[in-house]
């Protein structure tokens, strides 16, 4: 019997702690109200994040999803698992606002409640674009310059030999 199934994904919920610990201010006192869940079944998509609707919260007491392909997620490296959370997890926006900080008189940043879903917005990724495109106008948008000087000043590329290398050590590990 083929079909969807879903379970949830603890070492995708660790992955994602840490990384929010890091890198998310705006989830650091939300971790409880995000939920992660692998799909089972075939897809066309590696991960998705999703921002729940009324009954998903009023059943499961979650704001946000993190769906993991599971077939994808099989497939990966650690690097490339971490990488993938953290681009599911940049899909999460939340409302803030400046406030003084009345120990240090220092502006904050400070954000609407967690468990408020007008907190709560899915962010668009920052680049949507064609290599073709880029090789025949170049740098012809901000967002894609943006997006190019980030590669640029990365502090590691994971490249395709990477992978290849790290898929070839899985093999001979298994064998």
């Amino acid at each position: 019997m083929s079909g969807v199934f879903f379970k949830e994904a603890t070492e995708v919920r660790e992955i994602a702690e840490d990384i929010i610990d890091k890198y998310h201010p705006h989830l650091q006192d939300a971790k409880d109200v995000i939920g992660y869940y692998f799909r089972e079944g075939a897809s066309d998509w590696a991960g998705k994040a999703k921002k729940c609707t009324a009954f998903e919260r009023f059943v499961t007491n979650k704001m946000l999803f993190v769906f993991i392909s599971s077939d994808a997620w099989k497939a990966m490296t650690h690097d490339q698992r971490v990488a993938l959370v953290d681009h599911e997890l940049c899909h999460f926006a939340r409302k803030s606002f400046k406030d003084i900080d009345p120990k240090t008189g220092d502006w904050v940043e400070k954000y609407e409640p967690a468990d408020q879903a007008d907190s709560w917005s899915i962010r668009e990724h920052d680049v949507e674009e064609f290599s073709d495109v880029i090789k025949r106008h170049g740098l012809w948008d901000t967002g894609i310059e943006k997006f190019a000087a980030a590669v640029r000043e990365a502090d590691y590329q994971m490249s395709l030999d990477d992978i290849e290398r790290e898929e070839k050590r899985m093999l001979r590990a298994v064998k």
